[in-house]
């Protein structure tokens, strides 16, 4: 005699198959789901947006009772995944990190990574966050230290450069960095314009613009010019609406002859990412599209407060 179990399963499978059927078709299918996950489906099915992240009471509470290290590096991820709560936290939490904080490789991922990221506030958070971790306030004090530094012994440049133009960000004697660094990204020596890029980049400024279009267009250094571009594409403290600024300048470069195809190349590519056009390498369509939507564009990127920029909006 053959065994009846498969044929009892494939008669529970039909009814099953049924049930689901009439369930879709009746409503009976949403009223159950929506009585189990406590949403409502819409009537094509479309799943419930899921609301941002937040810091837990539980989760400031735990956070608050770790060392500054910990509780830094605990923020900082955070404020990179969008939990809401984290860049005001680490606002209120910073000054308590002086000292405190060791530059381990972890930190520099994070830094590296909260730096790029799509929101202006959390890079103005990990900016704040960099200054705890090399212990240097806020203040003219240290600002006249560090320009003496840089001054005084070419080698310190790097990273008195990078730490001046966070300081500038933050309003710390903004005009006088930013004219000390207008005048480094035209030294003889590489390192110190291709710091003073990146320190410029941290001001945010629209003044800054026109000096990364001049490095972009005429700096002798591939490296050099390649992080101008980068700083009006995508990196440092320069809002959409502000980037929005440069397209004429990069308009230009990129139709220029004398200009290399390489940096012709990043004209292109940063055009794109700050306006987010898929236009191609094509001087006469950038140029009609920026007579036609430039504004445009502009208006919507002003209009638009929740600090984004380029990057995964």
């Amino acid at each position: 005699m053959k065994d009846s179990k498969p044929v009892r399963f494939a008669v529970l499978l039909v009814l099953l198959a049924g049930f689901l059927v009439f369930a879709t078709r009746s409503g009976a299918l949403e009223s159950v789901l929506e009585i189990l996950t406590g949403h409502k489906l819409s009537a094509q099915g479309a799943p419930v947006m899921a609301t941002p992240s937040r810091l837990s009471e539980h989760e400031i509470e735990y956070i608050q009772g770790l060392a500054p290290q910990q509780q830094a590096e605990q923020l900082i991820t955070a404020a990179i995944n969008h939990d809401d709560g984290a860049t005001a936290m680490i606002m209120t939490r910073v000054d308590s990190w002086h000292g405190h904080i060791k530059r381990t490789k972890n930190w520099e991922t994070l830094e590296q990574t909260a730096l790029y990221s799509n929101d202006l506030r959390v890079r103005a958070a990990m900016i704040e966050s960099d200054l705890a971790s090399y212990d240097v306030d806020k203040s003219s004090e240290w600002a006249d230290r560090l320009i003496q530094s840089g001054q005084e012994t070419l080698g310190n440049r790097p990273f008195d450069a990078w730490v001046l133009g966070m300081l500038a960000n933050r309003g710390v004697e903004t005009e006088r960095i930013h004219q000390l660094l207008r005048d480094w990204i035209h030294d003889s020596d590489e390192q110190t314009r291709f710091w003073a890029v990146e320190g410029l980049a941290h001001i945010g400024t629209d003044d800054t613009i026109p000096e990364f279009l001049d490095v972009l267009r005429n700096d002798p250094s591939q490296s050099v010019r390649e992080r101008a571009g980068c700083s009006l594409a995508k990196s440092g403290m320069l809002t959409r609406e502000q980037r929005m600024i440069a397209i004429p300048g990069l308009i230009e470069i990129a139709a220029d002859p004398s200009v290399d195809s390489v940096t012709q190349g990043w004209a292109f590519q940063a055009l794109r990412e700050i306006s987010d056009e898929p236009v191609g390498n094509d001087v006469a369509a950038w140029r009609n599209w920026y007579d036609r939507h430039g504004r445009e564009r502009r208006d919507h990127f002003r209009k638009d407060s929740t600090g984004r920029v380029i990057g995964n909006t």
